[in-house]
């Protein structure tokens, strides 16, 4: 191997190393965004635990029904106020208690979604990730009623989600949960075979530093490269690798071209007396030197001269054609690779602008789509309208019922939000707490309460009860604002004026839509 090749290796394993890396953290937001939705999942169950947990046999099927709707639940238990178990959603398991574990005295203490750290499951030996939240209980806890909502994560479903590939393709890539003292929590694929040497490699590398990668051998022997990155809230690390071969595979081509090139080379170099040799290895010798310069530099491949060639340049011939083959299929493959990879940032992206209790926009999605309708009615001298919905006298409402109840009031109101028929171009967004927001591109102040008062209308027919309000249902204050962009202003200034038509309603008695505008930011 030349010095140049050598640098050429290094150059690209270095590329590839950093890609690894950057793959491990898009994997930890992944990771991180499935936990969120194990927490909405436990709050959505730990509401209706203690209708469903009142016989033994209606824990055991309600257990056995929350597991099975969740993919990313293995087990739920039912725990009692002295911190023994219930029921399982396999069946009954008494005598078992879980008192001692701090996630179960944490959840019981806060009343809040409580995730703890890898340990042996008492219910099956296995190493979990255990979450737990207490059930609602306005009568008080006694000992011998439900107290705690219990569940067992499936690592192995949720690190296959990050792998991102079908195990035993040669593209495959594969995931490795690693708690902070050194214990394998997860993995996919799983070993067929004896892999302790490298498994104690893996984590050592993992164990080293907070972010990186490096090149080491995977479970099944494969030189492989990995990226790892740790979530340090959860005490977890999460490592990605690919098939080294797989991705090198340029570098690879090189090689071979240049001994291939080498070969030629001294065939060349072959006295021009020898005119009897001069057809059975010259043409052969050319032909081989055109196809290797143009696969060396990415243009395709002339094919070659048909026919037999001589002794061994007919070998040399086939086993070039099988080289080119395996180069398209390795490039097909990873381009594959490649796009689910795009299709997995993708998925981050969205999940980074939506918000994770409403399923609405965020307010990181709802400031872009303002810029984006600044903009175009700064181009096209067209008006901008902004709503600003805020739901009246909501911390009462979460003092008197809680504040389960007050996300599932939220989620009710971005359901009507969501139900709207509101135009394709229009965006919905929670903005925070109980605020929300519609962005109406191209409308005027007329328009824009208009939409408000259809919005306040139906919320007053869903009638979610509020005995703190006057009226003793839910309703909201809107603050509407309409104006057409000129000159330096900026949209915050339209976000002002609706800000200040939401203080408006809200002094003139709250539940009504107020307006600010029509009025040409200068």
């Amino acid at each position: 191997m030349t010095h140049l090749a050598i640098v050429a290796r290094a150059e690209n394993l270095r590329a590839v190393g950093e890609r690894q890396q950057q793959a491990a953290m898009a994997s930890v937001r992944l990771f991180e965004e499935l936990l969120d939705s194990v927490k909405l999942a436990m709050r959505a169950g730990a509401a209706d635990a203690s209708r469903w947990s009142a016989t033994p046999a209606e824990c055991v099927a309600g257990a056995a029904r929350m597991a099975d709707s969740h993919p990313f639940i293995r087990r739920v238990a039912v725990v009692d106020g002295d911190g023994r178990v219930r029921c399982t959603g396999v069946g009954l398991a008494p005598g078992i208690s879980l008192a001692d574990r701090p996630f179960v005295r944490h959840a019981l203490a806060t009343g809040e979604v409580v995730l703890g750290t890898p340990v042996v499951s008492r219910l099956t030996a296995e190493v979990v990730l255990p979450v737990a939240l207490a059930i609602p209980d306005e009568a008080g806890r006694a000992p011998d009623k439900p107290a705690l909502l219990t569940a067992e994560l499936d690592l192995d479903w949720m690190v296959r989600q990050v792998a991102g590939s079908e195990a035993g393709s040669e593209l495959a890539r594969f995931a490795v949960l690693v708690s902070d003292d050194g214990l394998v929590v997860a993995e996919y694929p799983q070993p067929s075979g004896h892999a302790e040497e490298t498994s104690r490699r893996l984590v050592e590398t993992v164990l080293s530093a907070p972010l990186g990668w490096a090149e080491l051998q995977d479970a099944e022997g494969r030189d492989s490269i990995v990226g790892f990155a740790h979530m340090l809230s959860m005490g977890l690390a999460l490592a990605v690798g690919i098939d080294s071969v797989a991705v090198l595979r340029p570098l690879d081509r090189e090689m071979l071209v240049t001994l291939v090139l080498a070969l030629l080379t001294a065939a060349l170099g072959i006295t021009t007396a020898m005119a009897m040799a001069r057809r059975a290895i010259g043409r052969p010798v050319l032909a081989l030197t055109d196809a290797a310069r143009a696969l060396a530099s990415g243009a395709p491949s002339p094919p070659l001269p048909t026919g037999a060639w001589y002794g061994e340049f007919e070998i040399l011939k086939q086993a070039f054609r099988r080289m080119t083959s395996e180069i398209a299929r390795r490039q097909e493959a990873l381009e594959a690779s490649n796009s689910e990879l795009e299709a997995a940032n993708r998925l981050l992206i969205d999940l980074a602008e939506r918000d994770s209790l409403t399923g609405l926009a965020n307010r990181r999605a709802f400031d872009l789509a303002l810029e984006a309708a600044w903009k175009r009615g700064l181009r096209e001298a067209t008006p901008v309208a902004v709503l600003i919905i805020d739901l009246d006298h909501f911390k009462q409402f979460n003092d008197r019922y809680g504040h389960l109840e007050g996300d599932a009031c939220l989620m009710r109101v971005a359901g009507l939000l969501m139900a709207m028929q509101l135009r394709p171009y229009d965006l919905a967004a929670r903005l925070g707490g109980e605020e929300f927001a519609v962005l109406l591109p191209d409308s005027d102040v007329p328009g824009a309460v208009a939409v408000g008062e259809r919005i306040r209308a139906a919320l007053h027919d869903m009638m979610l009860l509020h005995e703190g309000s006057p009226l003793g249902f839910v309703t909201a204050s809107i603050g509407a604002a309409s104006m057409v962009p000129l000159g330096p202003a900026e949209p915050r200034v339209l976000l002002a004026a609706a800000d200040r038509a939401l203080y408006a309603a809200k002094a003139a008695g709250r539940d009504r839509v107020s307006a600010e505008g029509w009025a040409v930011a200068a």
